[in-house]
Order: structure tokens, then sequence, then C-alpha cells
């Protein structure tokens, strides 16, 4: 006989089984919350570095009287090299 995924007896997950007053479940809940800060504090990272980049390339078109088509392939040169970046 042969079982199929769905005929599989279903195992209960290991963290719903604690007792959320228990240590572990305690260990559990602070490591989320560390790497919940961890993301946001890296997306807030980002958000500053990107803010920094883009207001330089606003800055050097200005000081170099860019026209809009001049300013357009720079921003798409930039964008290029921020997709290459990740």
């Amino acid at each position: 006989m042969n079982l199929s995924r769905n005929d599989r007896p279903k195992r209960t997950p290991v963290l719903r089984s604690f007792d959320q007053s228990s240590p572990a479940y305690q260990d559990a809940e602070s490591l989320d919350n560390i790497l919940k800060n961890a993301r946001a504090e890296s997306m807030a990272d980002a958000a500053v570095k990107y803010s920094g980049r883009l207001g330089r390339l606003a800055a050097y078109i200005a000081t170099e009287g860019l026209n809009a088509a001049e300013a357009v392939e720079l921003l798409r040169q930039e964008s290029e090299q921020f997709g290459r970046a990740l």
C-alpha cells in the first residue's frame, strides 16, 4: 500500500506544543523580535543610502546643467548599476 503525501499523518509543529511561559517559547519570541528589528534597521539603512544617492544625482544634474535627455540617460545608467549591485 502506497501512501500519498495527503494520506500521511499530520505532525504538529514543535513550537505549537510549547507552553507560552516556557523558556523555549520565550527564546523563539525573542529571536523573532530580534530578526524583525534587524530587518527594519536594514531597510532604513538602505533607504538612507538610496536617498543620498538620489540627492547626489540631483545635485550633479543641477550643477552640470544637464538637459532632460541627458538626465534621463544618467538615471538609466544609475538604475543599471543599482540593479547589478543587488
